[in-house]
């Protein structure tokens, strides 16, 4: 499910490294590997006080973009304020919970 995630939603469905050298390819990949790691600890960090929530109730995709949202927008001019931010980030991804799952579906 994770390499699913890397390919699809990281990596944008590109069945190819970008990069033609060796080192630049490992590059591209601990690079996708760190940017998904990422987005699963901040899934993980939303579920922590909610126990009917878990990280994979959560859509992997919705997060990521708004993870990349944040990073992307997140004012460093106060960094007294940023746990703020970050808390209010945590607060909107707990909206991207996946429909529950058919209990016929196996």
């Amino acid at each position: 499910m994770g390499f699913r995630e890397m390919k699809q939603g990281l990596h944008q469905a590109n069945n190819a490294p970008r990069s033609k050298k060796p080192d630049m390819v490992r590059q591209e990949l601990w690079g996708l590997l760190l940017a998904y790691n990422l987005v699963r600890i901040v899934m993980i960090d939303t579920t922590k006080e909610h126990n009917e929530l878990a990280p994979t109730m959560l859509s992997f995709n919705l997060c990521m973009r708004q993870v990349v949202t944040f990073f992307i927008t997140a004012t460093i001019r106060n960094a007294s304020k940023l746990p703020v931010h970050y808390q209010e980030l945590l607060e909107t991804l707990r909206l991207f919970r996946l429909p529950d799952r058919k209990p016929d579906r196996h």
